[in-house]
């Protein structure tokens, strides 16, 4: 049984999908060409993000974790999250795991003080690392 993570990536993979799609479709539109297939499979599409939306809301629910405003309490430093945070650290880079982490956190329903602990630790490495502090807090919309 795919967990809630899997669920999450699937929906945003289809959600890019779906842009292409009606990006395809908006071409055919314009090149005259009949686009009754095209719109069938983009309703197809967007049928099985609606599915994986409920399977992602119930395995949420089921899931539980931490009450509102609760701190982080256990798992902090389990294995799982200092090897996926250390993998994304590598694999993406300083910028891209500083924008994954607090919205990661907030979904998990980590509190508000935890999360700004993380989130000024990272700015404090990409300071001493790169010398670029402000970049990371004030850097352009379509970067990282």
């Amino acid at each position: 049984m795919p967990d809630i993570d899997f669920i999450r990536n699937e929906i945003e993979h289809m959600r890019t999908q779906v842009g292409r799609q009606r990006k395809e479709i908006l071409q055919l539109q314009r090149a005259g060409i009949s686009t009754a297939a095209a719109e069938l499979l983009l309703q197809r599409m967007l049928a099985k993000i609606e599915g994986l939306c409920d399977e992602r809301d119930r395995l949420k629910k089921e899931e539980g974790g931490p009450t509102r405003g609760a701190c982080l309490g256990a798992g902090v430093g389990d294995a799982r999250s200092t090897e996926m945070v250390r993998r994304q650290g590598r694999q993406f880079g300083v910028a891209r795991c500083a924008c994954r982490v607090a919205p990661a956190a907030a979904r998990k329903g980590y509190c508000y003080q935890h999360v700004q602990a993380i989130t000024v630790a990272i700015d404090q490495y990409a300071e001493k690392a790169l010398g670029n502090r402000d970049y990371f807090l004030n850097k352009p919309h379509g970067v990282g």
